[in-house]
C-alpha cells in the first residue's frame, strides 16, 4: 500500500473509532490511514456506552488501537466513576480520557464537571497514566485546577482552542497542546499562531475524526487518514518540512501515550 508521498510517519492522539459512524469499517478506516503513514491512532471513550466499545477495539487491533478512558463533560450522568477506573486498570491502556470542562449554555453543572474532572485526574495520577482533556470556555478553571497537579502526570490540551496567552499558560504547566482540524481552516489566525509559536516539544496532531471539520472534509466525513492535512498545514504555518512535523509529533505522541515507534499493522 503507498504511503503519502513524502514518507513521514504519524500518529492520530485523538479519534472517535468508536463512535458508532464508523460500526462496520474501522477495518478500511485504519487501512486508508495506513496508506496515508498514520500508523497508530489514541481512541478515547467518552461515554459509559463507549468503554466497553474502547475496549473491544483496542483488543481487535491491538498494535493500531491505543484505548483511553474517560467520560467526557457532556455526557455527565451524576453516576460514580468506578466503571472508568476498572477500564483504566486494563493492561494496554494509553490513557485517562477524554475528561475536561465544558461552561458553554446547557452542559452539566460547573460544580458536577468539576467533581468528576477531579477524580479522574486523581485516577490518572494514581494510575501514573496521561490525561486527554477537552476544553471549552473554561480555561481560567481548569488551569486553577490543573495547577494543584503540576509534575503528577501528562497533560493534553486535545483540539487546542485558546489564544496564544492561555497556551502559553498552559505550557508552563508542562502540558501538551495537540491541533486538529480547526487548523487547517483558511481563516484560523489564532489557531495559525498557536501552531507556529508552540515548542516542539509539546506539539501533538489529532482528527477528532468524526467530530472536526477540515478545510477540505466535512466533519461527518473526517477519518485518521486527514491528520496528514493537519500535519500539513502545521508545516506550513510553522514554514518546516512536512517529514519534520510528523517526525516532532510523533516523537511525542509515542513519549506521552506509551506507543511502540514502529506501531500500525493490523
Amino acid at each position: 500500500m503507498e504511503r503519502d508521498v513524502q514518507g513521514g510517519i504519524l500518529i492520530d492522539t485523538h479519534c472517535h473509532l468508536n463512535d458508532p459512524s464508523f460500526e462496520g469499517s474501522v477495518g478500511d478506516v485504519l487501512s486508508r490511514a495506513r496508506g496515508k503513514g498514520v500508523t497508530a491512532c489514541v481512541v478515547p471513550a467518552y461515554d459509559r456506552a463507549s468503554l466497553p466499545r474502547t475496549l473491544e477495539l483496542a483488543g481487535r487491533y491491538p498494535k493500531a488501537v491505543f484505548p483511553a478512558f474517560g467520560i467526557h463533560p457532556w455526557y455527565l450522568d451524576g453516576g460514580g466513576l468506578e466503571d472508568v477506573e476498572y477500564y483504566l486498570k486494563r493492561p494496554g491502556t494509553s490513557a485517562v480520557g477524554e475528561i475536561g470542562l465544558d461552561l458553554a449554555q446547557g452542559m452539566p453543572a460547573r460544580e458536577v464537571q468539576e467533581k468528576a474532572l477531579v477524580a479522574q485526574l486523581d485516577m490518572a495520577a494514581n494510575l501514573g497514566l496521561p490525561v486527554i482533556v477537552h476544553c471549552r470556555k473554561a480555561h481560567g478553571l481548569l488551569y486553577d485546577i490543573l495547577t494543584a497537579y503540576r509534575g503528577k502526570m501528562d497533560v493534553v490540551l486535545h483540539s487546542f482552542s485558546g489564544s496564544f496567552e492561555v497556551m502559553e499558560r498552559f505550557i508552563d504547566l508542562g502540558c501538551y497542546i495537540s491541533f486538529s482540524g480547526s487548523v487547517t481552516r483558511q481563516g484560523a489566525k489564532k489557531y495559525h499562531r498557536c501552531a507556529h509559536q508552540v515548542p516542539e516539544g509539546r506539539l501533538l496532531l489529532e482528527t477528532d475524526a468524526p467530530s472536526i471539520a477540515t478545510q477540505t472534509t466535512v466533519a461527518s466525513c473526517v477519518e485518521p487518514h486527514h491528520a496528514v492535512e493537519v500535519a500539513r498545514k502545521v508545516a506550513e504555518v510553522r514554514g518546516v518540512p512536512y517529514d519534520e512535523v510528523c517526525r516532532i509529533s510523533t516523537r511525542n505522541a509515542a513519549r506521552v501515550f506509551s506507543i511502540p515507534a514502529a506501531s500500525g499493522a493490523p
